[in-house]
């Protein structure tokens, strides 16, 4: 199912692909939600993210690291949320990490611009594509809106719309925005539901993440203005 050379398939390879991996992709495959993954879109600590075929068109799946995730952190956004049970170990940690991340787009797909959740099977998440068949869409640290205040605006309506829905992100930046067209929210994994104990610290975040960003291109607005538009029904 994977198809790539011998060097790149190596380094994707590394501490992604074991036995239990390989038979998640497997379900998710007999399910008719993948035929072969055909390249990386991106890495990371948490997750990495593959280029996915199926039939004539093109998915993202993105696979959950089980040995080089942050069990500390990823266990703080989790404990106290109504949705999830406990787990006895990392695997069923990380596990938990997915579902969530499917359930909280599953919530906000339609009600913001964010990936379509096609399907999971433990650490592996299948999703839309956001970008062409050959090239993803970048994030906002690497492409610069033409019009940032019209950016900003979405961008704001897209968190009030999440707080609505009775979810705060929990880490948004310019580094889990996409720009396609407009904002594109993605690393929904660490949102939160509005009764979560951090749920305001990490609203607070949010903003000053984007705040500050934004301010860097001119766009002019505090904290406490669009937390208080976030929140305004």
């Amino acid at each position: 199912m994977i198809k790539q050379t011998r060097r790149e398939l190596r380094k994707i390879s590394e501490g992604v692909f074991d036995k239990a991996t390989l038979m998640s992709i497997y379900n998710v495959s007999r399910k008719g939600l993948l035929d072969e993954l055909e390249g990386i879109i991106s890495t990371g600590k948490e997750a990495n993210v593959y280029f996915g075929r199926v039939g004539e068109g093109k998915v993202a799946v993105k696979i959950y690291l089980v040995e080089t995730s942050d069990f500390k952190t990823m266990e703080k956004y989790i404990l106290h949320d109504r949705r999830f049970s406990s787990w006895r170990n990392r695997r069923q940690l990380i596990y938990t990490w997915a579902m969530k991340e499917f359930r909280n787009l599953s919530i906000l797909h339609g009600k913001i611009r964010c990936p379509k959740p096609l399907g999971v099977k433990n650490n592996v998440l299948v999703m839309e594509l956001i970008g062409d068949c050959n090239t993803p869409a970048p994030r906002l640290k690497e492409s610069m809106p033409d019009d940032p205040v019209l950016f900003f605006e979405k961008i704001k309506q897209y968190m009030r719309n999440m707080y609505k829905e009775g979810i705060v992100h929990g880490d948004l930046s310019e580094y889990n925005i996409l720009n396609w067209e407009g904002p594109v929210i993605i690393d929904l994994s660490m949102g939160v539901l509005l009764d979560h104990p951090l749920a305001e610290e990490l609203l607070r975040r949010d903003v000053r993440n984007i705040v500050k960003y934004f301010g860097k291109l001119g766009v002019k607005e505090d904290d406490e203005s669009v937390i208080d538009f976030i929140k305004s029904s």
